[in-house]
């Protein structure tokens, strides 16, 4: 794997285990180790037969954590259904209740970290831009509550790209937050960053 895409593992990774789960997320694209890096670097867009090759690397990795017994089980599945969406749009069309809740935490994680970083063939999205394409998806692609959860902590998921990833747009929290299900308001924690730009 290339130091990107080793960097992207370890982000995704992060970004799963500020949503629960970080063992499965680690490895969630092991499959790439075995898809050529003329295809998996290539600058421009992928060609059909390219794509098919690159798709392919959910059941690669699938094949190859399962050859690790049952201690990476759930990375297994986690490799294999990262991709999966909701709707059944994925690579494998499963749907909702199909997709293991491990593989919904790393799907939500992974397409994050995928729009917010460069990559050869695009350059990353502005921190709104990635919200509201989130918020888009959330319970049509991606599982709502953990598309919230990622944007509730959202302070905490951009520390991860402050030395490795410029992200180009202000922040403004709000001075004054409410918690869910609570009446009273209270001073942000985060006041004193409330004007600053993030990365």
């Amino acid at each position: 794997m290339t130091a990107e895409e080793i960097a992207h593992s370890k982000r995704t990774a992060e970004i799963s285990r500020i949503l629960a789960e970080h063992q499965a997320a680690l490895l969630h694209d092991i499959g790439k180790t075995m898809i050529p890096v003329r295809i998996r670097c290539k600058s421009g867009s992928l060609s059909e037969v390219e794509r098919s090759s690159m798709r392919k690397h959910t059941s690669i990795g699938h094949f190859l954590l399962l050859q690790t017994g049952t201690m990476l089980g759930t990375s297994s599945v986690v490799a294999l259904q990262h991709h999966e969406r909701l709707d059944g749009s994925g690579y494998l069309g499963l749907q909702d209740a199909e997709i293991h809740p491990h593989a919904k935490i790393v799907a939500v994680a992974d397409v994050f970290d995928a729009l917010i970083s460069p990559r050869p063939y695009k350059r990353p999205w502005d921190i709104r831009r990635v919200s509201d394409y989130l918020k888009s998806c959330a319970g049509v692609k991606l599982d709502g509550a953990i598309v919230r959860l990622l944007l509730d902590n959202l302070p905490q998921v951009l520390a991860l790209y402050r030395d490795s990833t410029r992200i180009t747009c202000k922040i403004r929290i709000s001075p004054i937050y409410t918690h869910r299900g609570r009446r009273e308001t209270k001073l942000c924690c985060y006041r004193k960053n409330s004007i600053s730009s993030i990365g």
